[in-house]
């Protein structure tokens, strides 16, 4: 366990180092443990941190991470908030969570579920991001069951699902899409195909650098990469995809609950949500009018993602998914 701590304590002064650029602030302190990109960071922490004069204390990892590390602290937690974390995940293990509904709350869109343990914080589309040096159009794949080719065997990088919480939501998207059965006959045949990561963020970067023709990524991630000039095109699987909300939670037993609370009311305002915009994710505030370059969602063919069957259902398929890849080996 101290191994764990060190590690997860060098994570969290690196995560703060940009953070602590600005004045000092001293007024009080939240322990936030998140999964959200270093970019969203970078855009929504500062603005926190000036606007309510509360300093920020950050452990940055992988959702699976987070989630183990909460459950061995139960009782004594030393966070107030998870935060930038896959819905179902947070549905999955809601015992760790108090329900809390920020008053920015009544702002968020009717098509995102506020639940008793948790409250959705940004929307994101499962898409494909494909190397435009190493593919052509006429190879990308358009659908899942693209995926599956054997042309595409050893080029496709895709998070784990027992480590990353949007790679979960790849996997149980494709069982939502085509029922269990021909989902998982499906999926066995993709995973031949699949260089495995424990880092959902890593895909992207894998796809930009040229180490991976084809990843199976967040479309806010790999929208980054595009717009810095990187040989990257972002698909969206015909046969269907999600647009589902990550959230943010606040912690059953959390040492500065006030804090807790003013930090997810402030990422639901609309000075929050509107960064949010900036960093190439889709806010989830009526008001808020997007200017990034994301594909509109009108556009995009998406399957009604059941955000409550995914969790509850997450043990069972992660043991399934475990048997799967031992099998392949």
């Amino acid at each position: 366990m101290s191994t764990t701590r060190r590690a997860f304590g060098l994570v969290a002064l690196a995560g703060l180092g940009a953070l602590r650029a600005g004045p000092a602030l001293a007024d009080g302190k939240v322990t936030i443990y998140t999964a959200a990109p270093q970019d969203l960071i970078d855009k929504v922490m500062p603005a926190f941190e000036l606007a309510t004069k509360t300093k920020v204390e950050l452990v940055k990892a992988g959702s699976g991470e987070l989630i183990n590390r909460l459950k061995a602290e139960k009782g004594r937690q030393t966070a107030d908030v998870i935060w930038s974390v896959a819905g179902e995940v947070l549905e999955a293990n809601n015992a760790l969570f108090t329900k809390y509904s920020p008053d920015n709350a009544r702002f968020i869109a009717d098509a995102f579920k506020i639940d008793d343990a948790w409250v959705p914080f940004t929307a994101v589309a499962t898409s494909f991001g494909v190397n435009t040096k190493l593919l052509t159009p006429a190879q990308y794949p358009r659908s899942w069951s693209d995926l599956a080719k054997p042309i595409y065997k050893g080029k496709i990088s895709a998070a784990r699902p027992d480590k990353s919480g949007s790679a979960f939501i790849q996997l149980a998207t494709i069982l939502q899409l085509y029922g269990e059965d021909k989902g998982w006959e499906l999926y066995a045949r993709i995973l031949d195909n699949l260089v495995l990561s424990n880092s959902s963020g890593a895909v992207s970067k894998f796809v930009n650098d040229g180490e991976a023709a084809i990843g199976i990524s967040n479309e806010d991630v790999l929208l980054k990469y595009k717009q810095g000039g990187g040989p990257v095109d972002i698909l969206y699987p015909s046969d269907g995809t999600t647009a589902s909300a990550d959230g943010m939670a606040l912690l059953a037993s959390p040492p500065n609950a006030e804090a807790g609370k003013q930090f997810m009311n402030f990422m639901l305002s609309r000075e929050a949500q509107e960064l949010v915009d900036a960093a190439g994710r889709r806010a989830i505030r009526t008001d808020v009018v997007t200017k990034n370059s994301l594909t509109p969602l009108a556009q995009i063919k998406l399957i009604k993602f059941n955000t409550d069957l995914a969790g509850a259902q997450r043990t069972r398929i992660l043991a399934k998914w475990n048997d799967l890849l031992l099998n392949k080996k």
